[in-house]
């Protein structure tokens, strides 16, 4: 009987998962492995500093980066000392309830305060480096799976905050990815050797982006091209 990993409303054989995986981590230049995962930032995994702005152009959400840039350093009074919550730790398999409350308030920070150029996905990509095996990732894919495609298992909810929306969302993933947590592992530990070191969360995201990818791609916005 063939492995099966769940995740969002997506099914997928660990070999195919293996296979997405490898793609992404081996392919250098067409992924963002291993250039996201080896950017240092601001050197420092409790804060957050000017330099962090570049990971999420890393991971292709690099937007207007001066407007993402001041938003970033206005908010910094404020997430860092979130970031340095001592439930903040571990990773997210065996994230207790007080942890997922304070990985909540972390991302809660963007609401009731007006960040342009920097919201829930961006942000992500920005923190998900200080805590690689506990802060997941998020974007428009990671939506469509858990929200959209397949099984879903989230329903669109307007007006819902960034912090009642991770409060919904991290229960999925979390259960996604202790149920398979092995075979995270396994996908994982297919990082090249000498590579930045791949976590079971982001092996997770990794698969789920190209099985979105695969299952329902996006249109390409077709570029006119003038004539010489």
């Amino acid at each position: 009987m063939t492995e099966t990993l769940i995740v969002g409303g997506l099914e997928v054989s660990v070999e195919h998962a293996k296979e997405l995986a490898c793609g992404y981590m081996n392919q250098p230049g067409q992924w963002s492995y291993p250039a996201y995962d080896s950017y240092p930032g601001n050197g420092d995994r409790d804060s957050v500093g000017p330099q962090d702005a570049l990971a999420a152009g890393l991971l292709n959400a690099g937007q207007n980066p001066l407007k993402t840039q001041y938003s970033l350093l206005g908010i910094l009074e404020d997430v860092n000392p979130l970031l340095r919550n001592e439930d903040l730790t571990g990773t997210l398999d065996h994230a207790a309830p007080e942890t997922l409350s304070a990985i909540t308030k972390l991302f809660g920070v963007l609401d009731g305060r007006k960040t342009p150029q920097l919201r829930l996905v961006k942000l992500a990509k920005i923190l998900q480096l200080k805590r690689p095996g506990l802060l997941p990732l998020y974007d428009d894919n990671i939506w469509r799976c858990y929200g959209k495609l397949g099984a879903k298992r989230m329903a669109s909810v307007k007006g819902r905050t960034n912090g009642e929306f991770m409060t919904a969302w991290l229960p999925h993933i979390q259960k996604d990815l202790k149920d398979g947590l092995q075979h995270w592992t396994d996908i994982a530990a297919l990082a090249p050797a000498g590579g930045p070191e791949v976590t079971p969360l982001r092996a997770l995201d990794m698969v789920a982006w190209r099985l979105v990818e695969e299952k329902d791609p996006r249109r390409r916005k077709r570029i006119r091209r003038r004539r010489a």
